[in-house]
């Protein structure tokens, strides 16, 4: 009995991560157009990634130095910093996330 509850808890905590991450790397419609549109973005320059497991999906993204290190900024707005290069850093944030994790079994 103990097993059957942990594994529900466990899907539903699944569920709402999975919400969560949907909400934070794909933003809001209205933040969307916000974002890409901005003029002040235009001195940034911008990189365009395709995805590791789907090369039909793509996602754009301007970059910036901030004390010597490269940030890049998600589609939400939330600038991160760049992990081994900031194309690896905003593929596997937005296009290949859940492949990349591996959450949902095949």
């Amino acid at each position: 009995m103990l097993k059957s509850g942990h594994k529900a808890a466990k899907m539903r905590l699944s569920a709402l991560a999975f919400a969560l991450a949907v909400v934070v790397v794909h933003g809001t419609p209205a933040l969307a157009g916000k974002y890409r549109g901005d003029p002040g973005d235009s001195h940034y320059p911008w990189i365009t990634v395709t995805g590791r497991f789907d090369a039909t999906k793509s996602v754009s993204a301007p970059v910036r130095q901030v004390n010597g290190r490269d940030q890049v900024r998600l589609p939400g707005g939330a600038w991160v910093w760049c992990g081994i290069n900031c194309f690896h850093t905003l593929r596997n944030a937005t296009i290949d996330f859940w492949e990349r994790y591996d959450v949902f079994p095949r």
